[in-house]
């Protein structure tokens, strides 16, 4: 089997947000070819593709209606560009494979460009040398199975939760916590191991799972407000709920649509109806913690983020072939509790979301401030996603997980 043609086979398998992610689609190379099918310089070239953005601005360019053959050539030039090399032609080719496991771009363009291009490392000489004249592309690398360096998926390190932010917060790399430096260009995850070749759980559910817990030790800095007491009192204000009730409709039921109610926070694949004092959050969240690419959405039962008695934030990836959370239930549960002495996991009751089987964990820990929280998070997959689906709140202000059940209830599927 040729290579584009095993690239459409992954794509096919684990879905198209694969494409998106350089880290776990770096990972997936390394797991699902077979040993000799792409050398090092070859893997190296396609992930660039999709770590520098060249496949993604080349698909946009296709769907907004641009010839094939020309947004490859541009695509292909961008990336040697940006990887400072001569070889266009290269560059060219391994868009063109890309989008052909996509479904974007016709074989014919593929087989018209030279494969052995491909295999080209960026020149030593860098983006702001001189590049030396190529009339031929050079020799491809040994094809030798590429072995990723042994690292640990990113659950390190520990969860730092914030301190009384006067200042913005920023989420640290590498880790579910605040007041840590910001991301790194590349991505927000680190390459494991890569586990025996054809494994469909293997990497794979390792990435998926390390990116759904990505916020989960963060979360419990937002509850840190409970240092200085300083709790949204609109969160318990009894005329501001009973005004959100009064004009929350009827208890009558209705039948499900997948047209989202005016009130509903619609989210990716998804959407639910915020109980009376909630608010979406969401750009507030991503505003001090620029760069978390997991994040879907963020309700807060307050009227500031900071102040807020509680939230639920929901984290979303491609499940990549899983259809059940338990496949992923191992690695979910190390990495909520990796880094974190203090932390304590529990297994809970499963729960069904909207048709869907659910994971369930209670979690507790002490923040950098001494605040005892608490945690609940379900495990759940939809579609082709993966959701992780938590709250956080002071421990023993138990009223929350009522409102946490009232929003699971009301959960509804779009995909």
């Amino acid at each position: 089997m040729k290579l584009h043609q095993a690239l459409a086979d992954l794509a096919r398998d684990h879905g198209h947000d694969l494409f998106r992610d350089a880290t776990a689609f770096r990972g997936s190379l390394d797991d699902y070819l077979d040993e000799g099918q792409a050398s090092s310089g070859t893997i190296n070239l396609l992930t660039d593709a999709v770590r520098l953005g060249a496949l993604d601005g080349m698909v946009t360019m296709l769907d907004s209606g641009a010839n094939p053959a020309d947004a490859v050539e541009s695509a292909g030039q961008r990336l040697a560009r940006d990887r400072g090399s001569a070889d266009v032609r290269g560059c060219q080719w391994a868009v063109a494979v890309l989008g052909f496991a996509l479904g974007k771009v016709p074989e014919s363009l593929v087989a018209g460009l030279d494969p052995d291009a491909g295999t080209a490392a960026p020149p030593s000489y860098g983006p702001g040398g001189t590049a030396p004249v190529q009339h031929t592309p050079p020799p491809p690398a040994p094809m030798t199975s590429p072995v990723a360096p042994p690292q640990q998926p990113i659950v390190s390190p520990a969860h730092q939760p914030m301190v009384s932010p006067p200042h913005p917060v920023q989420q640290g790399a590498g880790g579910a916590g605040y007041g840590g430096p910001s991301y790194a260009a590349g991505g927000w995850s680190q390459q494991p191991t890569p586990p025996k070749k054809k494994s469909n759980t293997g990497f794979i559910v390792a990435a998926i799972v390390v990116a759904l817990v990505l916020v989960v030790g963060g979360v419990i800095g937002i509850v840190a407000l409970a240092n200085g007491g300083g709790d949204d009192k609109k969160a318990d204000d009894p005329e501001t709920t009973a005004s959100s009730t009064e004009s929350g409709g009827t208890d009558e039921p209705t039948d499900k649509t997948d047209t989202p109610p005016a009130d509903a926070l619609q989210g990716l694949g998804y959407y639910f109806t915020l109980p009376a004092g909630w608010k979406d959050a969401t750009e507030d969240f991503l505003a001090q913690n620029p760069g978390v690419t997991t994040l879907d959405k963020v309700a807060i039962w307050g009227s500031t983020f900071n102040t807020a008695r509680a939230n639920v934030i929901v984290e979303t990836q491609s499940a990549y072939g899983s259809t059940d959370p338990a496949d992923l239930e191992s690695s979910w549960k190390t990495a909520l509790s990796s880094g974190d002495a203090s932390v304590e996991v529990t297994d809970i009751d499963e729960k069904t979301i909207d048709g869907q089987s659910a994971i369930g964990v209670d979690i507790s820990r002490t923040n950098d401030n001494g605040v005892e929280v608490s945690q609940r998070a379900y495990l759940v997959i939809s579609g082709d996603k993966g959701y992780s689906i938590t709250v956080s709140l002071k421990k023993g202000d138990d009223g929350v997980f009522d409102k946490f059940d009232e929003i699971l209830d009301g959960w509804t599927w779009t995909e």
